[in-house]
């Protein structure tokens, strides 16, 4: 009970009911003992005494009708009505009782003790089972009954039944009260009824602890006791004046005023203490909820479904500089840029019944719109609810400046050589494969060229490294000055240069660009304060589609031609051309020895570990293909890989891979070696379209576990087609088999779509790897891809490591493993099952 009656009933609960019970036994103690009651009340003024208190009974009945009849718990709606109801019935009856007493003037028919009495016990009666329903229907809260106008028209009923029997038919009725003699027996039986009812009341009320506790039941269960010690007195009085009848009188009030008391608590004290302490508590949340929402990293608003803000947090108020109560009640449009604000209102109107939620980095370039005019890039997520004021809308913004303006430096620095500033090698690629698409579509040449810094070497090594870094930054600015706005110029990798014309119209156009190139080299290049340095270059060129159709031909071509300029005496340029059969005819030997390798196993594959950076285990293997040909020898991977590339023999290269590893791994797993082991994806074998079941295939023919396999795919591959590339690697996770980005940092178009690729490991390319300790912007690169992996919950993995110097900064910056000759190169299987488990 949480009303004022509880910490009464608290302090004083024991003194309370010994008063109550004391109160019971009294006209029990009174009719044992034989005491005779004085008369309390002269017997002139017995009529207003009588009358007062009947009053008083009748007003509380009504005012329990009154307050249980409009003000109802739904939950014990029928206990409650019944209960009401039948004290309207009761406050009628004491008043026809009133008014049938026999000193009052007649009423209807001339008063007597007979129609007094009836309507008494009549009264009591009603007042009892009323009593006696309300405490019983309370143990069943889910009960339908009538509606209340027909147990009010019921209630009315009764009444007008019983004064018909009363005033008109009273002879009918047996005596109740014989002149001179007192009460009859079938009175004071009627009395041990209305005893017996609120008895039975009472012990529901005591053998059900639960229902006692309601706020108002402690009142009736008084209540009872008190109604019970009345009846006992009414069976005592010998007439309407004695002391008995006056004491029983009294017990009445005292009983009526403790049953009003109880269903107020009941009806109104109680759900109004609850009433309060839930505003209290929708105040606390309200105060708590404003509280948490300008704790909130983000902006937040709230809007109506007119898009009129309702409310706006602190960081609202810093991002866009308005305060809140300015914002309050303006339209969500004021925070818009002017120029995009007729749209956004024609898009909310349009989609205001169907407002759906919305996650941050789904809508692209989203701008704000600060008090001051000035624009800002926002991310946004909405999310839509329906509250008792109609549709709200949440918006949690956040400002991405700083977050675009770093990844663009992060974008720019993954696809831009660090030294010049020019594109690296991977974006020249790309340019170049772009360049070739649209060429084939208009018909028209692209000229690959390489140029290679003649004798930068001894540059580098007489004047050091530092002068040598400034002379490759000048040649790029004189390169990047030169070209036209649609070439594209790029750092190759080390001195070497690549020059790409996108739409070149002949021989002749080609040859005057590359005379201007080398002209360049004419005027000394000042690689410091006071030292100027002479250096030529050496340039080779290959054309599309003349020398070839594919980008690496091309590129390896343009080699060629630019190591034939150099065996020319340096300082020229030349073309690939027929002379150069040579190595074309070299190349092609080198794909018939490679054909030949793979149909007689002349392969193998050797294993490089991936460690885990801070406990030194080995954790994987990388496979990596070795071939050592009868007549060429041992032949590097960086030979015949790309020649496979270039013919197409990459697939069937790529299917042995995939099968030998499998059965390696599935050796090992026999042998109880836990590796698993990875293998790298072409970009020819990822775009085949049962790339997914091949890998099945093998893994289910050789009984390697899918769980200890890893494919890995370069991000440029990768990037080229996102739909494929999803849908590949979704295949692969479906197969259990872990997915990993290779090379990552070399692509520029990864960082935007990473979150959505189902991968598992990213690895760090060795070009940032050997810059560790030598270029602070690599390690920021760095840091800031390893907080990015792990931010997205991926493994990262170095590879290249060749110093202790690189691992202690890995192992410092927190990534997770790493692979290179600082701990082993790769390994012939026999001899990586000995080093894991010697």
């Amino acid at each position: 009970m949480n009303t004022l009656p509880r910490p009464l009933l608290h302090r004083h609960g024991p003194l309370i009911w010994l008063v109550m019970l004391a109160l019971l036994l009294l006209p029990v103690f009174l009719w044992m003992a034989g005491i005779a009651m004085p008369p309390l009340v002269p017997l002139e003024h017995m009529t207003a005494f009588h009358t007062a208190t009947e009053l008083f009974a009748v007003v509380v009945a009504i005012g329990v009708f009154a307050v249980a009849y409009h003000v109802r718990d739904r939950r014990r709606a029928l206990a409650t009505l019944v209960l009401a109801t039948s004290f309207l019935a009761v406050g009628l009856l004491d008043f026809l009782h009133l008014m049938t007493y026999p000193q009052m003037p007649d009423f209807i028919t001339p008063n007597s003790s007979q129609q007094t009495i009836f309507f008494w016990l009549a009264a009591r009666l009603v007042a009892a089972l009323a009593l006696l329903l309300y405490v019983a229907l309370s143990l069943f809260p889910r009960i339908r009954g009538p509606a209340a106008g027909t147990l009010l028209a019921g209630a009315l009923g009764l009444v007008a039944l019983l004064a018909w029997v009363g005033l008109w038919h009273e002879h009918r009725i047996p005596a109740l009260f014989i002149p001179g003699e007192g009460l009859t027996p079938f009175k004071i039986a009627l009395e041990g009824v209305v005893v017996a009812l609120h008895a039975a009341t009472l012990l529901i009320l005591l053998l059900r602890p639960r229902l006692l506790q309601r706020p108002g039941m402690p009142l009736v269960a008084a209540a009872l006791m008190i109604l019970m010690a009345s009846e006992v007195l009414f069976t005592l009085y010998e007439n309407l004046t004695d002391g008995f009848f006056v004491l029983g009188h009294i017990y009445k009030v005292v009983a009526y005023a403790l049953i009003y008391w109880g269903v107020f608590l009941e009806s109104v004290r109680a759900p109004m203490a609850q009433l309060r302490a839930a505003h209290r508590d929708v105040g606390l949340r309200q105060k708590r909820y404003e509280q948490l929402i300008d704790t909130a990293p983000d902006g937040v608003l709230v809007t109506d479904g007119n898009g009129t803000i309702v409310m706006a947090n602190r960081n609202i108020e810093r991002m866009f500089g308005y305060p809140k109560q300015h914002l309050t009640g303006q339209p969500v449009e004021t925070l818009i840029p002017e120029r995009l604000r007729a749209h956004h209102r024609s898009m909310r109107e349009q989609h205001a019944g169907n407002i759906s939620e919305r996650t941050m980095g789904e809508v692209p370039d989203l701008r704000g719109r600060r008090r001051d005019g000035t624009e800002f890039p926002v991310d946004i997520s909405l999310n839509a609810l329906e509250d008792e004021d109609g549709q709200r809308i949440t918006a949690f913004i956040r400002d991405v400046t700083e977050r675009q303006r770093r990844e663009a430096r992060i974008q720019h620095q993954a696809t831009h050589d660090s030294l010049t500033g020019l594109p690296n090698r991977w974006l020249l690629h790309d340019r170049l494969s772009q360049g070739i698409a649209q060429a084939s579509l208009h018909s028209h040449q692209v000229a690959v060229m390489l140029l290679d810094l003649d004798n930068f070497k001894v540059i580098n090594d007489t004047f050091g490294h530092h002068e040598g870094d400034e002379l490759l930054r000048e040649v790029a600015q004189r390169l990047k000055d030169a070209v036209s706005s649609e070439a594209t110029v790029g750092r190759f990798g080390g001195d070497e240069f690549m020059i790409l014309l996108p739409e070149v119209a002949d021989g002749r156009q080609i040859g005057e660009t590359a005379r201007e190139i080398l002209g360049l080299f004419e005027r000394p290049f000042r690689t410091g304060p006071n030292r100027e340095v002479t250096s030529s270059a050496s340039l080779g060129i290959a054309l599309f589609p003349g020398d070839a159709r594919d980008e690496h031909t091309l590129v390896r071509y343009a080699d060629m031609a630019m190591y034939e300029a150099k065996g020319s005496g340096r300082n020229t340029y030349a073309f690939y051309s027929e002379h150069l059969d040579a190595q074309v005819h070299a190349e092609q030997q080198l794909q018939e020895r490679l054909k030949l390798a793979l149909e007689h196993d002349q392969l193998t594959l050797h294993f490089q570990p991936l460690i885990h950076v801070h406990n030194g285990t080995v954790v994987a293997a990388e496979a990596l293909l070795r071939w050592n040909d009868p007549e060429l020898g041992a032949v590097p991977p960086s030979r015949f890989i790309p020649s496979a590339e270039a013919n197409g023999l990459i697939l069937p290269l790529g299917e042995w891979v995939i099968r030998q590893a499998c059965q390696q791994l599935a050796t090992w797993t026999q042998q109880g070696i836990d590796t698993s082991i990875c293998l790298n994806i072409s970009a020819l074998q990822f775009r085949q379209p049962d790339l997914v079941s091949q890998l099945g295939r093998a893994l289910e023919e050789t009984g390697a576990p899918p769980e200890r396999l890893g494919i890995e795919v370069t991000e440029t591959v990768a990037m080229a087609d996102m739909a494929l590339t999803r849908e590949h690697l979704s295949g692969l996770k479906a197969l259990g088999v872990r997915a990993a980005l290779d090379d990552f940092g070399t692509g520029y178009s990864s960082l935007a779509y990473l979150k959505s690729l189902p991968i598992d490991r990213i690895k760090l390319d060795r070009s940032f790897i050997a810059d560790i300790g030598r270029d602070r912007d690599t390690e920021m690169i760095l840091r800031t891809v390893i907080n990015l992996g792990h931010s997205l919950h991926l493994e990262l993995v170095a590879e290249g490591v060749e110093t202790a110097e690189q691992l202690a900064f890995l192992r410092r910056e927190g990534c997770d493993l790493y692979q290179g000759w600082l701990h082993s190169p790769a390994l012939a299987p026999q001899a990586f099952s000995a080093a894991v488990h010697p």
